[in-house]
């Protein structure tokens, strides 16, 4: 991106979850709040010499940070010294402008990505970000966040079980056998792959162990950690009347393999007897969601999941799509935008011990989801759609979208890749279309499926969209790229 455009992207940018912008004169300690409160959310930008937008428009928003240039060197030096544990994934970079002035100048802008840990300023405060606020949080909500980011395993946890009768003893002799531990002694191969404790002469199994070999972990753990499948008939639920349900909603329960292949099972049946649509000369079935892509959306929310969070993953079907919600919101520094290349094991007991089945659901290589998102597009399917946390709090929800992709869809979503927003004017220029009310009509129904968000700027004409999930921030990242930690471009500061 050029620096007109990062800057244009800046100017058009409201203050929100992932986005902040100030003066260079407020008081370097409230500058170290939003910091703090980006790593231990979904990360974000703060620009340094922008006006709020609510008190100027366009260019004369342009102030620049020499009106407090000695502010600005003093918040650096407090990101280094005054967050505990150190903030480690943070860079900075500086843009030339002109500013209200007419005069050289720069903005600052801080990338903080989100963090494994969990940060608070020395003095003792620690910070979230809620919409464009930042959050003061006390102990309880601490102690959450913690299990959120997998600073703390829940997995790990004694659980107070002393006895193997209440184990799936049938699965233990399963995985024993599959990883060559027939001869082992059961509580001493619980001991030695993390799933039981030896304390005072006696052994206690591990949550995983009774996640992973419990005959039924809701009931030893007294927790709700099971998969309820929903399917509706239509596109939506019916809230009112007659419920609209296929059948009576139902959970599963039971050691979290059997979990899976029961769900998968009950996947099968929905493809199986879902009635056929004549497409061309032949029949084709009506639900063309792979199952591959299923099984690996629903093992990810089953291994992935924040099992301090007492909930069921919510598996529900529909007739144009399925969607997969787990409790708990992205693991560690996991975000939308880089779920297809990066890792992070939030419960790796759970993932490792699935993984060694020899009917694993998990291939544990990396590359679950992109595989998954590049089986729906070889189907000619939508891409998977990951919302973001500040649609769904404190979950991860996903839609497998049960739609044969618009042709130009392709190119609008390729141009939005790059671009990051399109007009309806823009979007009839690359796709050829040149009916103004086709191609609003086009948009809406993209934005009706969850592909795109509507965006107004507040003043007549002015509407413009952007896929949901994709963020202003995620374009900026690409203006940092090759930056390495703590890189700049033009900067006033070391």
């Amino acid at each position: 991106m050029t620096d007109m455009e990062i800057l244009q992207l800046f100017l058009d940018a409201q203050e929100w979850q992932l986005f902040e912008c100030k003066r260079a004169a407020i008081q370097p300690a409230k500058l170290l709040e939003t910091v703090v409160a980006f790593a231990n959310t979904d990360g974000g930008f703060l620009v340094v010499g922008l006006e709020d937008p609510t008190k100027a428009q366009g260019e004369k928003r342009l102030v620049g940070i020499s009106e407090n240039l000695s502010n600005v060197s003093d918040f650096l030096k407090l990101i280094e010294k005054e967050i505990d544990p150190p903030l480690v994934l943070w860079n900075k970079f500086e843009l030339d402008i002109t500013n209200i002035n007419k005069a050289q100048d720069k903005l600052l802008t801080v990338n903080i990505k989100k963090s494994n840990d969990l940060h608070s300023l020395k003095k003792g405060d620690t910070f979230v970000r809620r919409g464009h606020q930042n959050i003061k949080i006390g102990s309880s909500e601490i102690m959450r966040l913690k299990y959120e980011k997998g600073a703390i395993k829940f997995e790990s946890e004694l659980s107070g079980e002393k006895l193997l009768e209440d184990l799936d003893i049938d699965l233990l002799v399963t995985y024993k056998r599959d990883t060559q531990s027939e001869g082992l002694d059961n509580w001493q191969f619980l001991k030695d792959n993390g799933l039981a404790a030896r304390l005072n002469g006696s052994y206690e199994l591990t949550k995983a162990g009774i996640l992973l070999f419990g005959r039924n972990p809701s009931v030893s753990l007294g927790s709700k950690c099971g998969i309820k499948i929903s399917h509706y008939y239509g596109t939506k639920p019916s809230y009112s009347g007659q419920p609209n349900f296929v059948r009576r909603p139902f959970t599963i329960e039971g050691p979290l393999l059997h979990q899976i292949e029961k769900c998968l099972e009950y996947f099968r049946n929905v493809v199986t007897s879902s009635p056929p649509k004549l497409s061309g000369a032949s029949f084709k079935p009506s639900f063309l969601i792979p199952e591959w892509a299923f099984q690996e959306a629903v093992t990810n929310a089953v291994i992935h999941r924040n099992y301090f969070v007492q909930d069921d993953i919510q598996v529900r079907f529909f007739d144009d799509r399925v969607e997969i919600e787990s409790p708990g919101s992205f693991p560690g520094h996991i975000t939308i935008s880089n779920i297809r290349s990066e890792r992070f094991a939030r419960n790796p007991l759970i993932l490792r011990t699935l993984n060694r089945f020899k009917s694993a659901p998990n291939l544990d290589i990396g590359e679950g989801v992109d595989r998954m998102f590049k089986v729906m597009m070889e189907h000619n399917l939508y891409e998977p759609l990951y919302f973001p946390p500040y649609i769904r709090p404190n979950s991860v929800l996903l839609f497998l979208l049960n739609l044969q992709r618009i042709e130009y869809w392709d190119t609008v979503s390729k141009y939005l890749d790059e671009h990051y927003s399109i007009t309806n004017n823009k979007a009839r220029e690359i796709t050829g279309v040149n009916d103004t009310i086709k191609m609003s009509r086009l948009l809406k129904l993209w934005a009706i499926k969850g592909l795109l968000e509507k965006i107004e700027k507040g003043f007549k004409g002015h509407v413009y969209y952007k896929k949901v999930g994709v963020d202003i921030p995620n374009k900026f990242d690409k203006a940092f790229a090759g930056g390495g930690e703590n890189g700049t471009k033009g900067s006033l500061f070391p």
